[in-house]
């Protein structure tokens, strides 16, 4: 006969933690110095990009949007630590960076295209008036 009290577990159970305490997950040690520097040169040299002599104005927006990235990925991977976490969390960035590109390349035709499809005057903007 067995004890109604009895704390034996059978032999095929796992024993369990204790309810309501936690083990400590290693840190992962990131060198945040070495990523602030990394920003401030990047914000540097995206300044920079701004005065060179490059002919093409689209050139330097694609430059500096490329130079922008780089640093939204540092951020992203550091500051937020998801350089450290499992493969699952890329896919379920895939699926808003997925739409967010469909969006972008689906308003596209009517920014280009504005002055065929719409009767709209383009002026330069006059940040002073006179």
């Amino acid at each position: 006969m067995s004890d109604a009290g009895s704390t034996a577990l059978p032999a095929d159970r796992i024993p369990e933690p204790a309810h309501g305490q936690t083990v400590a997950t290693p840190h992962h040690a990131v060198n945040y110095v070495a990523v602030f520097i990394l920003l401030v040169v990047l914000t540097m040299v995206t300044v920079s990009v701004a005065f060179l002599q490059i002919k093409s104005e689209l050139a330097k927006v694609f430059l500096a949007l490329a130079i922008a990235s780089a640093k939204a990925a540092a951020v992203v991977l550091y500051f937020m630590h998801v350089k450290f976490e499992g493969k699952l969390i890329y896919l379920i960035l895939a699926v808003p960076v997925t739409f967010c590109v469909l969006l972008v390349v689906s308003l596209l035709p009517d920014v280009t295209f504005a002055t065929i499809f719409h009767d709209v005057v383009m002026k330069p903007w006059r940040f002073a008036q006179g």
